[in-house]
């Protein structure tokens, strides 16, 4: 029988660079793969923003290469690396992508293995583009969503990423966050009109960041996206990797 495994494009140990845990120690699984190319359709040939994008996935070079990983070996990698300590001790398991829901079974499997080894989990992560809905055996694992809707800044079709079963289902998760890349009024418009208003998105759920993917722009862009935050009453979350390692990733 065919062992099962994950298909890895890097782990590392850093922080959380966004969102609520933004600070916090984590180990970061990064798997391959997405079903959408924010940025443009050959943003990764070309390497500019396409088609109407402000912006492009800051890790796109990353998560559309990697490996298969069995189980037993990707445990063996973090004990080597002291990992599995860092997680006791409270460190947070990140699961990333890419968008790693395209690999549920094989998330189910895996941290069903980790659970029996070690016989506790981490406080675990999900960066998710909110659209493609977790399993109920999934849901039961993970702490906490961070779930990056997109809006037309991204350059991708609406159809891609606006599947409203998802949407939905996000909304009424109470451990879920929403995370919008901005750079414009235009884009806080067309996010109330997409997603808060329609789903009735909790306001203290949301959080803006800016659309920048070095540290130049993070920088530039920072005060007008923290100016849209004190308007609407939102949270802001800077882009803390950005800022540190500015284009370097798996740091």
């Amino acid at each position: 029988m065919t062992k099962p495994t994950l298909r890895v494009s890097e782990m590392f140990y850093s922080i959380q660079g966004e969102g609520p845990f933004c600070g916090q120690p984590s180990v970061f699984l990064r798997l391959q793969g997405c079903n959408l190319t924010c940025g443009g359709k050959t943003t990764l040939k070309s390497k500019q923003c396409e088609e109407g994008a402000t912006w492009r996935c800051d890790s796109i070079e990353v998560w559309t290469k990697g490996k298969q990983w069995g189980f037993d070996e990707i445990c063996k990698e973090w004990e080597d690396q002291h990992w599995i300590q860092k997680l006791k001790n409270g460190a947070h398991l990140i699961i990333t992508g890419g968008e790693p829901l395209l690999q549920i079974q094989a998330l189910e499997l895996f941290l069903t293995y980790y659970l029996e080894r070690y016989k506790q989990l981490p406080f675990i992560e999900i960066e998710t583009n909110g659209t493609i809905e977790p399993s109920s055996l999934l849901r039961t694992y993970i702490n906490h969503y961070n779930v990056s809707f997109k809006l037309t800044n991204s350059g991708l079709k609406k159809q891609q990423y606006y599947l409203k079963k998802a949407i939905q289902y996000f909304a009424k998760l109470e451990n879920a966050i929403f995370k919008f890349v901005v750079s414009s009024k235009e884009d806080v418009k067309e996010l109330e009109l997409l997603y808060i208003s329609p789903f009735q998105l909790k306001q203290s759920k949301i959080i803006l960041m800016p659309s920048a993917d070095n540290r130049q722009a993070l920088k530039a862009l920072e005060p007008s996206i923290i100016e849209f935050c004190k308007e609407k009453s939102w949270r802001y979350s800077t882009r803390l990797h950005i800022e540190v390692w500015d284009k370097k990733t798996g740091v």
